[in-house]
């Protein structure tokens, strides 16, 4: 074997144990504190920076008999709280923006990120945070778009001729950033699938964020969105996977799993939750709820294998959007599943759509299939798959 490729194997099985609920001890010959050598050590901070876990595999490997080289654990030191530092901050400013939502009468719940954090694993500088995601009604959308403008913050993408109040028909989401690198999120949906539009009739519970009641979905939505959101990626980042571990393994008497389970069927995501949980038993060993063990049936053969290789690889760039969009078909369950998600990534207009093309509403629908081809013509003369 290619010695550089068993140097990736193994830096890649000590990081999975390391990100797991439970870290194992280290095989020898590590065992009693054997250090890395230089390169399996920064080769363990790429797979950190590739994954965007510094945090939690730092906490890990601290637990374990591994010792980095100095200039590696450095590095991660220094990714760790530089992560840290960061979800302070966006912690401040997602209270500051539900004190101001509620003040305007804006009903916002919040969406993966902190809260996922507190419940995963009860120390938010443990997870990788890149922004803060806001749920409003769509009613609230442009309301709550002022609030967030009002709190220094400026959209990153140019929405051209589109007006905020029709951002929804073509985005689930729209991205701000302000003066000091903090990002939210304002979601009209929980994801670009048409289904996620059911805010007004959603229950509303609340996660304890650094002692503050922050509103969120139920936990069996939460997780089942997480399931969703992981395949709509095509699971190419540890940090989500390991969510899903951290959960699964918290005290059985902590979350309803029966209650997951029937969201998972009512929501038509058997497939995508029984991938993350195969998931979460082939990288961290970690048993489904006896609830959810019936949905890893549903996972198509050989998808895990592929997906834990791409994962190990730390020179891999993730799936390309058509990969993606391959996998999300292919988990929907059913004929009409399958057909409204081909809708999704096929017909239904996107904002680059309605700011390329001044079209009304129904004209770029009809027109979508050209542009469509037309788009994917362009990035394979390009090289671009």
């Amino acid at each position: 074997m290619d010695p550089a490729r068993a140097d990736a194997g193994r830096v890649w099985t000590l990081a999975r144990r390391a990100t797991a609920p439970h870290p194992a001890p280290c095989p020898a010959p590590d065992a009693g504190g054997a250090p890395l050598d230089d390169a399996s050590s920064h080769l363990m901070v790429a797979l950190a920076e590739r994954h965007r876990l510094p945090g939690l595999l730092a906490a890990g490997l601290s637990g374990m008999d591994v010792r980095l080289s100095a200039a590696a654990a450095a590095a991660l030191r220094s990714l760790a709280l530089r992560d840290a530092m960061i979800t302070t901050r966006l912690a401040a400013r997602m209270f500051s923006l539900l004190d101001a939502f509620a003040a305007e009468g804006i009903s916002a719940r919040v969406m993966k990120g902190l809260p996922v954090a507190a419940l995963a694993y009860g120390r938010l500088g443990l997870r990788h945070v890149r922004d803060v995601d806001f749920l409003v009604p769509e009613d609230d959308f442009v309301a709550a778009h002022e609030v967030i403008l009002a709190h220094g913050f400026t959209p990153m993408v140019d929405l051209g001729r589109v007006a905020v109040a029709d951002l929804p028909r073509y985005a689930h989401e729209l991205p701000y950033s302000d003066d000091q690198g903090s990002i939210v999120e304002l979601h009209a949906a929980r994801s670009a699938h048409r289904g996620g539009r059911d805010h007004a009739a959603a229950p509303l519970a609340t996660v304890q964020v650094m002692g503050r009641a922050v509103p969120v979905d139920p936990f069996p939505d939460i997780f089942v969105h997480l399931c969703r959101h992981g395949a709509s990626h095509a699971w190419c980042l540890l940090k989500w996977l390991a969510d899903i571990s951290h959960l699964i393994a918290s005290p059985s008497a902590r979350f309803d799993w029966e209650a997951v389970a029937e969201t998972t069927r009512r929501s038509g995501s058997a497939r995508h939750v029984g991938l993350a949980l195969a998931l979460a038993g082939a990288v961290h060993d970690v048993t489904p709820p006896p609830a959810l063990a019936g949905f890893v049936g549903t996972v198509p053969s050989g998808l895990v294998h592929r997906i834990v290789a791409m994962l190990a690889d730390p020179m891999s760039g993730g799936p390309t959007p058509m990969a993606m969009a391959r996998l999300e078909v292919g988990l929907a369950s059913g004929p009409g599943a399958k057909a409204a998600a081909l809708r999704d990534f096929m017909l239904t207009p996107t904002l680059q759509d309605a700011r390329d093309w001044p079209l009304p509403h129904g004209l770029l629908w009809a027109a979508r299939p050209v542009l469509y081809a037309a788009r994917r013509l362009r990035r394979a003369s390009a090289g671009v798959t």
